[in-house]
């Protein structure tokens, strides 16, 4: 008789426990655009620089722009969610989490007078859940940053 509750007692909490498992899985899976996904980090040189080169904790100053990648429109460049204002640069620490990770990895190495297009997968940018309500989650990024200014650390 206690070898038959100890069976109904068992599989009664494997059944409950099974079941609370069910139930906190609520996560739908996530279908990604494929003309929205940066295959591969890239950030060659389109210009290339001719004066100090930039590495990490130095404070650059830049002018860029910024489109959501989309390989189905000309040159990758989807709508485009920010830019520098005209005849202003944006001043940051490199190498320190001031930006998205593809901007402190992707001009590393840049020279002042140079310009680059940054190719960045979401994993490097704003990731999985996006900076709504101007870049959606998951979202490839595509940048054309102009190097301006480098102060040494």
């Amino acid at each position: 008789m206690k070898s038959v509750f100890q069976m109904i007692a068992t599989i009664a909490c494997a059944v409950v426990l099974t079941a609370c498992g069910a139930a906190a899985n609520t996560e739908k899976p996530v279908v990604l655009d494929p003309n929205t996904q940066v295959k591969e980090f890239t950030f060659p040189d389109v210009v290339v620089g001719t004066g100090t080169a930039a590495a990490a904790g130095d404070t650059l100053d830049v002018v860029y722009t910024g489109w959501l990648y989309d390989a189905s429109k000309p040159e990758n460049k989807g709508a485009k969610f920010d830019a520098t204002l005209p005849g202003a640069g944006f001043p940051f620490v490199l190498g320190i989490g001031q930006v998205i990770l593809g901007w402190d990895r992707g001009l590393v190495g840049m020279k002042v007078g140079g310009t680059r297009i940054l190719s960045i997968p979401y994993d490097l940018g704003y990731g999985k859940v996006g900076k709504p309500p101007v870049i959606p989650g998951y979202a490839g990024l595509l940048f054309e940053v102009k190097l301006i200014g480098v102060t040494k650390k």
